[in-house]
């Protein structure tokens, strides 16, 4: 913990990762028992360091939004909401949240290279219309068990904020960004994960900033 002290990035990127990892750990007690661990540690940086984690940007709000229901959080939202500067004297309230764009580094962070290393072939070299055996072998090897659900948002996140094809790309006929994410949003199996996968599908653009924001993001 001393050592994630000292570094802003540091704290932001932990809490990012944790803020993730705490909505697959439920079950069995010794899932909860490391959960309450994540939780805690979560909910001190944000409240001690709230500034530092401020600058994952929108996406903070969007992975808060899928712990609500934690009692630690739901305090957390209250005081978002309600009493922002407790939490910090810069911070003004949730829309300054929104308004900040969230950096690749901590869409990519969730991905193992092994997956972006297959998500930039697709988009890259693979014709469209003879992406299927691409894409069967992607869901087989990350998208087949129960906890792979939420995995959908990180794809689909790092596809709008990470993969910005060439206009040379764009122009050709290499698979579309949009058939990637159309294709991972019919393997959700879940009703919650199929709305939190089209949440992040949307989160860009229902803050976009032309001046901030880019139009690939969209």
């Amino acid at each position: 913990r001393e050592w994630v002290l000292k570094s802003s990035l540091l704290i932001a990127m932990a809490v990012y990762t944790y803020l993730r990892l705490i909505v697959d750990h439920h079950g069995t007690s010794q899932l909860q028992v490391l959960r309450q661990k994540e939780v805690d540690f979560c909910i001190s940086l944000l409240r001690e360091r709230f500034m530092d984690c401020f600058m994952i940007g929108r996406d903070l709000v969007r992975l808060l939004q899928n712990v609500a229901r934690i009692p630690e959080f739901e305090q957390l939202w209250k005081d978002i909401i309600h009493n922002p500067q407790v939490l910090s004297a810069q911070f003004t309230g949730i829309l300054q949240l929104l308004q900040s764009r969230t950096s690749r580094k901590f869409l990519a962070c969730r991905l193992t290279p092994d997956m972006e290393t297959k998500l930039l072939f697709m988009t890259s070299r693979v014709r469209f219309g003879q992406q299927k055996r691409y894409q069967d072998w992607f869901q087989r090897q990350y998208l087949s068990t129960p906890d792979s659900q939420s995995l959908r948002c990180d794809l689909i996140r790092y596809i709008c904020g990470v993969v910005h094809p060439s206009n040379e790309v764009l122009s050709s006929d290499i698979l579309p960004r949009w058939a990637i994410i159309g294709w991972l949003l019919t393997t959700c199996t879940s009703n919650v994960a199929a709305s939190n996968a089209k949440l992040a599908l949307f989160y860009d653009w229902l803050f976009f900033n032309p001046e901030k924001d880019s139009i690939m993001n969209i």
